[in-house]
């Protein structure tokens, strides 16, 4: 997918290894408010690539967003600090062609709401998706 991040601009290749379904208390140490607190959490699991030619050091691909059997969107989970359970932080210091990383994604659902795909944008700003993968 093209990607866009200030005035670099490049492509990525993501990988989707693996939707995990948490339990409720993978969240107990988590200062979460109002309905958050009956969601179930949900870890997306993938390897982005830089499939391009630009070096895309010190940039910041967004994380997925959770797709919803429905076809609905799941609620972001941002979590300041280390999360054991699924711990994403992009590890693009060095960026440059042909490396990739690992990363999660934690996202919330309601229960009996499972998730079943992850979008990804191709810079912050954009209206829709411009990857998307489903089961």
């Amino acid at each position: 997918m093209d990607f866009a991040y200030n005035d670099k601009k490049g492509k990525l290749q993501i990988t989707v290894t693996g939707i995990v379904k948490g339990r409720a208390a993978d969240l107990s140490g988590l200062d979460l408010s109002g309905g958050a607190k009956k969601m179930v959490p949900y870890y997306i699991h993938a390897v982005i690539k830089n499939a391009g030619t630009t070096d895309l050091s010190l940039t910041m691909p967004d994380g997925p967003r959770g797709v919803l059997a429905d076809g609905g969107q799941a609620r972001s989970l941002s979590v300041m600090g280390r999360f054991s359970k699924c711990d994403g932080y992009p590890d693009t210091h060095s960026f440059p062609p042909g490396k990739s990383y690992r990363t999660c994604a934690p996202v919330l659902a309601a229960p009996g709401s499972p998730v079943t795909g992850a979008t990804w944008s191709s810079d912050a700003y954009s209206d829709g998706p411009a990857a998307t993968w489903t089961r």
